[in-house]
């Protein structure tokens, strides 16, 4: 595959390609820290262990961290809205964009994830089939999160105490969902061999271009063909 111009740059023998923006980099880790800061101060409610932090002043510390992490949390989109604002759409869209190859990656995932067989894989775009499917369901519970976390926050005792009550179910539901695809995430992306470059694109920005043809190779070849037309 002929090599990148612009924005590939040459460590030792091994050739990078940038992957991720500084915004989309911000974004990311402001989004990951206060979702976790969300979710720990979320846990004091139900894990009987932590109930001691739900009263008194240590109760008033943990609902003002948790609110401080649900501002960062929403205003995270922001930011990759407003620095990088091409890779934001391109990525909305590519989340909501499927093809028969995607449905083949999904076919295959369980032989890829768990034999390696990563030639069994169809050729991917910028985010794999089971990037989009997280991507998609951080998408809908970003919107439930902020709906419901403002309705529960501004609205105790203006709202209707049965919608008061399904915005708190609505809320602990989409906790769940996206806790599981948390936990995969990070499995994926810190422990599974076959993925240990993705962490560190979310650190430096870049892969090696081995690694974008075998796990993305719609998407290095449209930037190939982008950097010819742009030539």
């Amino acid at each position: 595959m002929a090599s990148i111009v612009t924005d590939v740059a040459a460590r030792g023998r091994q050739v990078l390609v940038v992957r991720f923006t500084a915004a989309e980099r911000l974004a990311h880790w402001v989004h990951f820290v206060a979702f976790t800061v969300l979710l720990g101060t979320g846990m004091f409610i139900f894990v009987p262990w932590f109930q001691p932090f739900t009263v008194g002043a240590a109760g008033e510390a943990s609902r003002l961290a948790h609110r401080a992490a649900a501002v960062a949390f929403m205003f995270a989109p922001l930011l990759y809205l407003v620095f990088s604002p091409r890779e934001f759409f391109y990525s909305l869209r590519e989340s909501f964009t499927w093809g028969k190859d995607d449905w083949g990656w999904l076919q295959n995932a369980w032989n890829y994830y768990s034999r390696g067989r990563a030639g069994t894989m169809q050729p991917q775009g910028k985010y794999n089939a089971g990037q989009k499917l997280n991507a998609l369901t951080q998408i809908i519970t970003f919107v439930l999160f902020t709906l419901t976390g403002l309705a529960m926050w501004f609205g105790k005792g203006s709202i209707p105490p049965t919608a008061f009550q399904l915005a708190v179910i609505v809320h602990d539901l989409s906790v769940i969902a996206t806790v599981l695809l948390f936990m995969l995430h990070l499995y994926l992306v810190a422990v599974h061999p076959l993925h240990r470059e993705s962490i560190t694109a979310m650190f430096e920005g870049t892969v090696t271009e081995e690694y974008a043809r075998e796990h993305h190779g719609k998407w290095l070849a449209e930037r190939v063909w982008r950097k010819r037309g742009e030539e």
